[in-house]
């Protein structure tokens, strides 16, 4: 009876949610949630045809990539702002002398550019005619400055550097000046300000600007300030001894709400000791026409749109609180709308102020949960695992919330009612990561700026501007041309496997066979058990002990590269190397760090990588390959990437040069039952290995992102170059574990690092086995059309001959071979990429093209 029961409610459910057999759209999804994107686009294609498409036509676009149109605004910018009437935006970029501030119109066809304007910083007056912007002389003494904190932060010195820093944040503020820019001429002037050094400039609805303003030769004291634009000077409201910041004009009355600190918000001069008043952080209400102000101990006032209501934060007993009142008169007689022992952050309340949403970290993640400011009952709004963040109501019954930890985060709308949230921003494609770093939301809540890598490159520094026209969506042809031009990619990504695997793909097969769960079971508990691996804990040496006798007992003679790094402290990489057994001078390697963070036990940071080291060491100690591989286990990575640099260090000395690095940290945690992880490189060709890698021979389902910053990937990128790849769970999954005490053997996905095993087993073998990337490729124009192009030989002893691609004058790709390390090639296109690889004798192609610097 119950499993009568047990089933027909399941299929109740299944019914419910649309998920039944005779579902195209069910059939498609669960396919995507394999991994299967092929069969999976296939069938969405046909659903897009059918007589259904208009029925499962959001389910789609939502799954795939943008619902809403999105518009590209700039290839590189920040500070993204909306003016308060919806009609313009503003960003700003870096050019030669400075920041520069962009500014444009929204039209139904796309974007009008009306202004460009050096400063920073810009914001609107309410009625979108003008704004106002800083700006900043850089002086020789910045600059100084500048140079002596690149000095500080080469020789990591932290301390230095924070001192350099506040020197810096108070010479720039001495020399920027606000300035008032009209849209409509095109005209700018400096408002003039009495030599004042400003912070939180913000417009009251009636176009009176407030700020929060310190006289330099008066570092005890900070105040707040009113003007109009019209020519007059600043005028001080506040009178009583303090420091306060933060002016927020309340819409339709008269009265301001600030802060009042005890230690100022501004910088101080250099040698200045900072004055402290003996009074609490406090939020204050203060009424223009009859000077009454009322004081309550709190931070981080909120105010509704409609200015009904103001919600702050406080802490007393014990408990972290949200208090809120009713604004009609400057009394502040807050009531507790929540009370508990959990951290709080970031109180948002809607538009008309009848509810309150805020961030509460409950256990490992931060969520976002929901009062009544009326009625005073509790709701949640997000229950996913990963950090939930930053709430703001774009009207009464959607809130936009962020996912994820600072490397990628994505922006989420939620629906208050239904609890429903979808994703703003994607990349439309499949594989590469996009990540999002700044969020402006229009007042209307129609438009969204979004500063993203949508790339998935963050090597390169720059960072696009996008809109998303929230509630114009997308049409169904161009949805349909993302599905196909996502089909071609996967299909083409399958076909690259597949040719490049073939020539050694039963031995490949025959050694991730061999990867057993249960052994790197035994290597992770062992590991574990030892408590944090930090450099400063016991638990360090014990790792160096058993990673060693490990390696030992799989037939390696290991290395102890014994440092110190301080005099008290001697730590040590574990190194085991696997000759090459055709051109053993050729060498690649396979890195993760064992060490941790001193509160933590460090499962998934990073013994994961450590367990998936040992276990390719152990398949491949009784196979080598041609090119020599070395597993390096390296130390002090959570202490400044320590272990790597000794690494580094100790290979120049003797002359050893990797001809390419795998890296691996962090993937042995998933928020789901998929088994996803991203591929983190720097090298496109050995990113395509590893997505080839695990297409054939694992369950891992994999994405990547061109990344490597703050991992010891980023020593071996400084020393050898553009010759990185890796796996880790960053920066797509967002592991809430991360540096905890938390980091569990409990926590981790067993299956999943079994497959990550598989791929860079897999990996290992194909760079192993191929020819290494060439170098010393030159072109030398002959003609109009003809460029004699070398190369150094490869240092591989089985070449048999050289690949060489270009674009013809047609258009066309052409690819010839040459003997010899030197071609003329003619018929070339203008502005054509020339591209050289090396193909050995088994017919296995270089893993990566070589193009011109």
């Amino acid at each position: 009876m119950l499993k009568r029961f047990t089933i027909a409610a399941f299929l109740l459910m299944l019914f419910a949610t649309g998920f039944t057999k005779s579902d195209p759209f069910t059939s498609a999804w669960l396919k995507w949630d394999a991994g299967d994107y092929t069969s999976s686009l296939e069938e969405m294609i046909a659903i897009l045809d059918g007589p259904d498409s208009g029925l499962y036509f959001e389910d789609i676009a939502r799954l795939t990539g943008e619902l809403y149109r999105v518009d590209d605004i700039a290839t590189n910018g920040s500070n993204p702002v909306f003016s308060p009437d919806n009609r313009h935006f503003a960003w700003q970029e870096s050019g030669e002398s400075g920041g520069v501030i962009n500014i444009a119109r929204v039209t139904s066809e796309g974007i009008e550019h009306l202004h460009s304007i050096a400063g920073s910083d810009f914001r609107f007056s309410p009625d979108g005619k003008y704004g106002i912007f800083f700006r900043t002389v850089i002086t020789p003494r910045m600059m100084e400055l500048q140079q002596e904190f690149t000095e500080a932060r080469e020789h990591r010195n932290f301390e230095l550097m924070r001192q350099i820093r506040s020197n810096q944040l108070y010479e720039q503020a001495l020399n920027t000046t606000l300035h008032r820019f009209d849209l409509e001429t095109g005209l700018e002037a400096e408002i003039p300000a009495g030599g004042l050094m400003f912070r939180n400039p913000i417009f009251g609805a009636d176009g009176t600007l407030w700020f929060a303003g310190a006289d330099p030769d008066r570092p005890q004291q900070s105040d707040i300030y009113m003007m109009k634009l019209s020519g007059q000077h600043p005028e001080k409201i506040t009178a009583a001894a303090g420091y306060f910041d933060n002016p927020l004009p309340v819409p339709g009355t008269p009265m301001v709400l600030y802060t009042s600190s005890p230690v100022s918000t501004f910088p101080v001069a250099p040698g200045t000791e900072r004055h402290r008043y003996d009074t609490a952080l406090s939020v204050v209400l203060h009424h223009l026409q009859n000077g009454e102000i009322a004081r309550r101990e709190g931070q981080n006032p909120v105010i509704s749109r409609d200015g009904s209501r103001v919600a702050f934060l406080s802490s007393s007993g014990g408990n972290n609180r949200i208090l809120s009142a009713g604004i009609s008169e400057p009394a502040l007689a807050a009531d507790t709308l929540v009370a508990v022992t959990d951290p709080i952050q970031n109180p948002a309340l809607s538009p008309d102020g009848s509810k309150l949403a805020y961030m509460v970290r409950s256990g490992i993640s931060w969520n976002i949960s929901l009062v009544n400011t009326e009625t005073g009952e509790h709701d949640r709004l997000t229950n996913d695992i990963q950090h939930e963040l930053f709430p703001h109501f774009l009207d009464e019954n959607r809130v936009l919330a962020m996912m994820g930890e600072s490397r990628h985060r994505r922006s989420h709308i939620y629906d208050v009612n239904t609890k429903d949230f979808y994703r703003m921003l994607h990349n439309n494609t499949i594989r590469t990561v996009s990540m999002e770093y700044e969020w402006e939301p229009s007042a209307d809540g129609n438009y969204l700026l979004v500063v993203a890598q949508r790339d998935g490159n963050t090597i390169n520094p720059d960072r696009g501007v996008y809109l998303v026209r929230i509630g114009h969506k997308i049409s169904k042809e161009d949805l349909r041309s993302l599905l196909e031009k996502n089909l071609a990619d996967e299909r083409a990504l399958h076909a690259k496997a597949h040719a490049m695997f073939e020539p050694i793909r039963d031995e490949v097969q025959a050694a991730v066979d061999d990867v057993n769960m249960s052994r790197m079971y035994r290597y992770q508990k062992a590991m574990y058990d030892f408590g944090s691996k930090h450099i400063t804990q016991p638990g360090n040496h014990k790792a160096i002990e058993y990673i060693y006798e490990t390696l030992k007992s799989f037939g390696y003679e290991p290395e102890l590269q014994w440092f110190n790094p301080s005099p008290d402290i001697e730590t040590a990489n574990v190194i085991a190397t696997l000759k090459g057994t055709t051109h053993p001078e050729v060498v690649y390697i396979l890195s993760s760090h064992f060490d941790s963070v001193p509160l933590s036990p460090g499962a998934d940071d990073n013994t994961s990588g450590t367990a998936v080291l040992l276990e390719a060491a152990r398949i491949l100690a009784q196979n080598p390959q041609p090119a020599t591989i070395i597993f390096a286990s390296l130390t002090a990575e959570e202490s400044g990437l320590l272990g790597a640099r000794e690494f580094t260090r100790r290979a120049e000395e003797t002359g050893l040069w990797a001809m390419g690095v795998i890296n691996n940290d962090m993937m042995g945690w998933t928020r789901h039952h998929r088994l996803d992880n991203t591929i983190r490189f720097s090298n496109y060709g050995i990113r395509d290995v590893q997505h080839s890698a695990s297409i054939l021979f694992s369950d891992l389902i994999t994405y990547d992102s061109r990344y490597y910053r703050n991992t010891d990937a980023h020593v071996f990128f400084d020393v050898y170059g553009d010759v990185i790849g890796g796996i880790g769970s960053y920066p797509i999954l967002g592991n809430p574990n991360y540096h905890q005490p938390t980091d569990r053997l409990e926590t981790i996905n067993h299956n999943l690092l079994r497959e990550v095993a598989k791929s860079a087993t897999a990996s290992l073998m194909m760079l192993a086995n191929a020819p290494s990337k060439i170098t010393g490729l030159e072109t030398v124009p002959q003609d109009r059309n003809s460029w004699r192009i070398s190369w150094n030989a490869s240092p591989e002893n089985d070449i048999d001959h050289y690949l060489v691609r270009y674009t013809g004058q047609n258009g066309d790709d052409i690819t010839v071979q040459a003997r010899n390390t030197n071609i003329t090639v003619r018929d070339v296109a203008e502005d054509s990429p020339i591209a050289v690889k090396a193909v050995n004798s088994r017919g296995i192609e270089g893993w990566d093209w070589t193009v011109p610097d």
